[in-house]
């Protein structure tokens, strides 16, 4: 392989496809969504914690990308 293919080899190694450039950004969002609406309707939001499911009331960090009233 020569110098100019392993350049090449390393610049498309960690180039990622458009398609997914803001896919895990996407995915957190939706994800702190589901959980606020979660709590809004029913109080509480299950998860898998030790091995068991368990629902939380609070969750850390929900509210925290919203305005702050003054």
């Amino acid at each position: 392989m020569s110098k100019s293919d392993q350049a090449d080899n390393k610049r498309t190694k960690h180039q990622r496809h458009p398609d997914f450039v803001g896919a895990e950004a996407a995915l957190k969002r939706a994800a702190m969504k589901a959980r606020r609406r979660a709590i809004e309707t029913s109080g509480s939001v299950a998860i898998y914690r030790d091995g068991k499911i368990v629902h939380v009331k609070e969750v850390p960090g929900l509210y925290d990308d919203e305005p702050k009233g003054d």
